[in-house]
């Protein structure tokens, strides 16, 4: 009779237990998922303000002026800095300041006529090597237009003009040359920026810029002197002091990071 009753018991917890998931399934239905945007409906991404500027310049030689013979291709600015964007009209244009440093390098050719620089009459070797070192603490500062953009607002094809102002913190002037032993001398003159009548510490020019993305063609024109005053080589005329003719103007390639 207990093994009746008890079996009777369990079937009847049984059906129970089948009748209420049967409940559960037929009344709890899934909630169906809210629409996903469309890829082109998302919102972009805002346009990137900063970027690291790599820049270097090839200074462009025509011709030996002033007995200064100088080698263009080994001459001319690498630039380092950080660029900041203060976006206009939704980035259609702006204002990009980009502090940093620059290095300058002026190497000279060796020729019958060069008088500048000028080297001690005591020495009898000719130089293998012979250049200027300069390096600026500059901020360049430009206006620029987007003359299209991506899909996150970013430029793609743009163009950019504006000026910069350079202060000379470091200036040394290096040489090399083979002296009678047939050894390979190479020497240093350190802190000419400290010597008063040797460079301007100001510079100042103007530069534009053609680009895509990341990459740009660079152009520019130092509107300032780069050292003092220096006397005329006597045999190409004149009397009196001058600035020698350092070429102002350098094309070369931007690189935004």
């Amino acid at each position: 009779m207990k093994y009746i009753i008890g079996t009777f018991f369990l079937t009847v917890l049984h059906t129970v237990f089948l009748f209420s998931v049967s409940f559960s399934q037929d009344t709890i239905k899934p909630q169906p998922l809210p629409p996903q945007p469309a890829a082109d409906d998302l919102p972009a991404d805002p346009p990137s303000r900063f970027d690291l500027v790599f820049n270097r310049g090839l200074m462009l030689v025509s011709s030996t002026q002033d007995s200064v013979p100088i080698s263009g291709s080994n001459s001319g600015t690498f630039f380092i800095g950080g660029g900041i964007k203060f976006p206009l009209a939704n980035n259609t244009m702006g204002i990009r300041a980009t502090p940093g440093i620059a290095f300058s390098r002026i190497q000279y050719n060796q020729t019958s006529i060069k008088t500048f620089p000028t080297i001690p009459d005591s020495l009898s070797f000719t130089l293998t090597g012979e250049k200027h070192s300069l390096i600026y603490a500059e901020l360049p500062l430009g206006f620029y237009v987007n003359i299209s953009r991506d899909e996150d607002n970013d430029p793609k094809f743009f163009v950019e003009g504006g000026g910069y102002l350079g202060y000379l913190f470091s200036a040394s002037y290096k040489s090399k040359y083979v002296n009678s032993d047939g050894q390979r001398v190479k020497t240093q003159i350190s802190d000419l920026e400290k010597i008063s009548d040797e460079f301007q510490r100001i510079r100042y020019g103007i530069y534009a810029r053609v680009g895509y993305k990341w990459a740009s063609l660079y152009y520019s024109f130092r509107l300032s002197a780069l050292f003092d005053e220096f006397a005329n080589d006597p045999p190409r005329g004149g009397a009196g002091y001058k600035n020698p003719i350092i070429p102002p103007m350098e094309v070369g390639l931007t690189i935004f990071l």
